[in-house]
């Protein structure tokens, strides 16, 4: 007994609780902004939203290889105490993501029309999704050095600060009649004033420049290609399911589907603050003593325990959490509304055993996850005639994931 109390009262321990439980809380408020989307929205319109959702999700792409690229060296650097590596590195990333920006922006905006076209939307959204882009590469840099830092309370309140933002900026513009577009403007201007805290949070750390004689060169090689395959992955199998069914299927079964996508990752996103942990915490454990699996266990042991728990109580109860959580308009989504929290869960302990391989420097097991992303837009295309053969074989794909990962995990960490 005194052992477990030792543990759970170190100060890793303590500032990890900190950071799951205020996580957790953030995660109601980001629900809460889509409970309300969803009392505001009739179903077709809540489905045009969550299509504008997911496709920032497959534009994060370039975000997530990033995002994991400046956590993983961070980490390493702050576990080292290097703080040149720390300060040029940050210099070096912003020369490199500028012509990305501008690249991926500016394409969105040309292809506004015909984007519109496809999704039946409205084209103004996706101009605000290609300005959108130009600030959330800069914010993927800052924020991951928050992460690498492991600032667990500073970033705890910065989210809260950022998703109140949203709400009231998102209400306000729906209520003058921008419908989704309202939506969708409402969270670039809370993404602005959240880039804005971040950089004064760690400019100390970035600016002035360091300039010395002989700077480090940073080599990012196959790591950065592995984490671009992990960033797809990870974005593309919350995102292309939902594009996909808003193309194949009518508005109002696009609705209902974004529905049950977004209550099922209730799940997914009460986990991911343990998730997010792993990347920077087993790579400065890894880097500072030679080991992590400590991590692995005692978060992997509780990701599991939550997983569970939370699946199990949406499999109980799906049409009252249904009809309190989204309205007596989504019933029709009850019958999938187990099948769909397993799924997440399954998701969820993919990315936390992707993540922990990451920081011990196994990236090839992010190959399983981009053999996920293939397979899943094809599986919907051919179960297109038949709804709940779609939301069933998604499933399988990634339980099937989730077994390749252990295998792997196992395989490669058994010595």
């Amino acid at each position: 007994m005194k052992r477990i109390f030792r543990a759970i009262s170190t100060p890793t321990a303590r500032s990890t609780a900190i950071f799951y439980f205020g996580s957790f809380g953030l995660s109601v408020f980001r629900y809460l902004f889509h409970l309300i989307l969803l009392r505001f929205l009739a179903p077709a319109e809540y489905g045009e939203f969550f299509s504008y959702l997911s496709l920032t999700y497959l534009l994060g792409i370039p975000t997530g290889t990033i995002a994991t690229v400046i956590t993983k060296y961070v980490a390493e650097f702050k576990g080292k105490g290097d703080k040149t590596s720390i300060n040029l590195f940050f210099h070096y990333l912003i020369r490199t993501v500028t012509p990305l920006a501008v690249f991926l922006g500016l394409a969105l905006i040309l292809l506004s029309g015909p984007l519109s076209f496809i999704f039946k939307a409205h084209s103004l959204a996706f101009i605000v999704l290609g300005i959108s882009v130009f600030i959330s590469l800069y914010q993927t840099i800052i924020g991951s050095y928050l992460v690498a830092y492991q600032k667990f309370v500073f970033q705890t309140v910065l989210g809260l600060v950022s998703i109140l933002l949203t709400i009231v900026f998102s209400i306000l513009l729906i209520k003058f009649g921008f419908g989704a577009t309202g939506a969708v403007i409402g969270q670039l201007l809370g993404s602005v004033v959240t880039s804005i805290i971040i950089f004064l949070n760690i400019r100390p750390s970035v600016y002035p420049k360091i300039v010395t004689k002989n700077p480090p060169h940073f080599s990012l090689g196959g790591f950065m290609g592995y984490s671009f395959i992990y960033a797809l992955g990870t974005m593309s199998l919350i995102s292309t399911d939902v594009l996909m069914v808003r193309a194949l299927f009518n508005p109002h079964l696009s609705g209902i589907y974004s529905s049950l996508s977004i209550l099922g990752r209730m799940i997914l996103f009460g986990l991911t603050p343990l998730i997010s942990l792993v990347l920077p915490m087993a790579s400065h454990r890894q880097s500072a003593f030679g080991s992590a699996k400590t991590i692995l266990i005692k978060l992997g042991s509780v990701t599991v325990i939550f997983g569970i728990v939370g699946a199990g109580i949406f499999s109980l109860f799906p049409t009252l959490i249904i009809r309190i959580l989204s309205g007596a308009a989504y019933l029709e989504a009850a019958p999938f509304l187990s099948v769909f929290a397993f799924t997440m869960v399954f998701l969820a302990l993919s990315q936390f055993i992707l993540a922990y391989l990451l920081a011990l420097s196994h990236p090839r097991a992010t190959l399983l996850l981009l053999s996920a992303t293939v397979i899943q837009p094809f599986l919907f295309y051919v179960f297109r005639g038949s709804f709940s053969l779609v939301i069933w074989s998604n499933f399988a794909i990634h339980l099937l994931l989730l077994s390749s990962l252990i295998f792997f995990l196992f395989s490669r960490t058994k010595h």
